[in-house]
């Protein structure tokens, strides 16, 4: 069983918790946090310890963490706290639900978080500090590299790259042997075709809304 701490007092260090506390192989003793941020004692019962002495109370040698921080600033945030845990001497721990197919092949760093229903398909490497969220599709020989960040139902085909600290929205499809390049956000629904350029952003067409309303509507 591994020792956690989780760094993240927000929704998403509220969601990590929930995870490791359904699964036995983990044991989340204590949260951590800025001492600047940190604003009661507890969480869920638990100690908050501020992340300036946190190797104090507990020791890298005994403990490992995961840095439970969203998207904010094109993942920048959770990449500077991974490095700061880092410098700490901390094993920075990852998560595969049960629920996600992981095939031959597969590669994975530090401080990743796998969702339920997942598909990864043979040779996908994820680096370090990757999120993927619920039910996407990683095709084969995938190179997803470090602090990048998949919301649910995005469609990635084969041999695609995506370079660190990029943001992919639910519903974007990548087509196959495609390079999404630095910081780029592809938003929800949009799909790739071609290789893109650093900090680049698509967003997809919303939907035509139509001048009826729905009472006028036959058959519905």
């Amino acid at each position: 069983m591994k020792n956690i701490i989780i760094f993240g007092l927000g929704g998403f260090a509220e969601i990590v918790y929930m995870y490791f506390k359904q699964n036995p192989s983990f044991n989340v003793v204590a949260f951590t946090a800025n001492e600047s941020a940190i604003k009661e004692n507890d969480l869920f019962g638990l100690p908050v310890v501020p992340f300036e002495n946190i190797e104090t109370v507990y020791p890298p040698t005994k403990f490992q963490m995961f840095i439970a921080i969203g998207y904010s600033n094109m993942n920048k945030k959770r990449a500077r706290v991974f490095d700061e845990a880092k410098s700490k001497g901390y094993e920075l721990t990852s998560y595969i639900h049960s629920s996600t197919i992981i095939n031959d092949g597969f590669v994975m760093g530090e401080n990743c978080f796998i969702f339920e229903n997942n598909v990864l398909q043979p040779y996908v490497t994820l680096g370090n500090n990757v999120v993927i969220w619920t039910g996407n599709v990683i095709s084969h020989h995938t190179v997803i590299k470090d602090h990048c960040f998949i919301i649910s139902h995005v469609a990635i085909a084969g041999n695609v790259v995506v370079e660190p600290f990029c943001f992919l929205g639910i519903n974007s499809t990548v087509r196959n042997r495609i390079t999404i390049a630095r910081e780029c956000v592809i938003g929800a629904g949009a799909v790739i075709l071609e290789n893109t350029k650093e900090k680049e952003v698509y967003v997809s067409r919303s939907t035509t809304k139509l001048d009826i309303t729905s009472d006028m509507l036959k058959n519905l």
